[in-house]
């Protein structure tokens, strides 16, 4: 506040307390001589000044995600990369289990792949192009462009080309017997030749289909087998959703909390290997009573302060509300979301929040002891001139060093009080 001006007013107030003949809100009276010295009262201005609403709550700090790494296949751990409270990029190695054994099955997969590729007379280019162009369906296996193949395997052309000899022989044998040079039992041998030979065709080309199948299924296994040569060497996971750059990085960055395993250890698969999680931003989860629910809202300032930097104030918004209220504690949990690029806030620790639900930057104020209380009303004395008005609807609101918010309707924008 300004300070107080020391002003002699020669008034008799006249407080509704005190006199009857007052108006029960505001009374003038006009001053009246004395015969005594003039009565020296202390004024001061009314103000107005930014006046903030608060919300003061206590919670714990927590990583924008934390997440633990396991194995998602068994073996010996070969190497372990990284140690407690070392810091790791996405995609970036943290452990390798021994691959003998994934590198021995990925082997056998590979050469029963390659002989039935062989059994069908096509190169691994040539599968790998159908397969890329057709997937693995059943159109890959029973397909025309399957069937140009299927026509070109060995054992295939071997039975058609016997297919075609019958074919030939029972067409000479019929000829034969319509002119009676042939008898019945050497056309029906005949007939009996062609359709053993067409059977044998058929079965042919079954088998050549089912030679597909089995490439097929070999290469899948190969893939499996790659895959599990990926999984043994463990590394930092990516995120889907990348945090907001509240601090300018756009890279993710996770700290090692915990280290779980040891070179030479056997472990299986699902055993945790690493802890880690994203410090910056970082999250601060607070229970705020239910009274407040009406006023706390989503993208309101948040200060954080933590016992281990007194002198220092953490910029927030509230980035989530709970929805419910815990029937217990009859409170409801508030997520704030605050950049911490220098890594002084740390997850897990305990902070202290102050949401700033409401900001006035025309707040009306006073002197504390300016506003009188007295049987349960409260009072304020405006100086007119050389009268002094009584306004007594007042409504006090935030409280400052010194000062007090007040509101009424009587109450002018300036003007001095007693």
């Amino acid at each position: 506040m300004k300070p107080r001006l020391l002003t002699s007013i020669p008034v008799l107030v006249c407080l509704s307390i005190a006199q009857p003949g007052c108006a029960p809100h505001e009374t003038a009276v006009e001053a009246k001589p004395t015969e005594g010295p003039p009565v020296h009262v202390t004024v001061a201005p009314i103000e107005t000044r930014g006046v903030e609403r608060t919300i003061e709550a206590v919670g714990s700090l927590r990583g924008w995600e934390q997440v633990t790494v396991g194995a998602k296949q068994s073996g010996r751990v070969l190497k372990v990369h990284h140690d407690m409270g070392d810091r790791v990029a996405p995609d970036e190695p943290l452990v390798e289990i021994d691959p003998v054994d994934a590198r021995l099955s990925h082997n056998v997969a590979e050469s029963r792949y390659l002989a039935e590729l062989v059994k069908l007379g096509v190169t691994s280019e040539m599968a790998e192009s159908f397969i890329q162009r057709y997937g693995i369906s059943e159109t890959l296996v029973s397909g025309p462009q399957t069937e140009e193949i299927i026509e070109k395997v060995p054992a295939v052309v071997q039975y058609r080309v016997a297919m075609d000899k019958a074919a030939q022989n029972l067409a000479r044998q019929r000829n034969l017997h319509r002119k009676g040079a042939g008898t019945a039992r050497e056309l029906e041998d005949q007939e009996s030749e062609y359709r053993s030979s067409a059977a044998a065709y058929d079965n042919a080309k079954a088998t050549a289909r089912n030679v597909i199948a089995m490439a097929l299924a070999n290469r899948v296994a190969r893939d499996q087998s790659d895959q599990v040569l990926k999984d043994l060497k463990i590394l930092t996971p990516r995120p889907q959703a990348t945090p907001p750059t509240l601090s300018g990085v756009d890279q993710v960055v996770y700290a090692v909390t915990e280290r779980a395993v040891s070179e030479g250890q056997m472990i299986r698969e699902g055993d945790a290997v690493f802890t880690l999680v994203i410090e910056d931003p970082i999250r601060l989860w607070a229970n705020v009573p239910e009274r407040y629910s009406n006023v706390v809202r989503e993208g309101q300032p948040v200060r954080i302060s933590v016992a281990s930097h007194p002198d220092r104030t953490f910029e927030g918004k509230v980035s989530r509300i709970n929805p419910s209220i815990d029937p217990v504690s009859r409170t409801f949990q508030v997520e704030t979301l605050a950049a911490n690029g220098e890594r002084l806030l740390r997850p897990g620790g305990f902070a202290k929040a102050v949401i700033v639900t409401e900001s006035k930057s025309d707040a009306l104020v006073v002197p504390i002891e300016a506003v009188v209380q007295f049987a349960g009303v409260t009072k304020l004395f405006l100086a007119e001139g050389d009268k002094v008005r009584v306004v007594d609807d007042l409504v006090l609101g935030k409280e400052g060093p010194g000062w007090i918010e007040v509101s009424s309707s009587a109450l002018p924008r300036s003007g001095m009080v007693v």
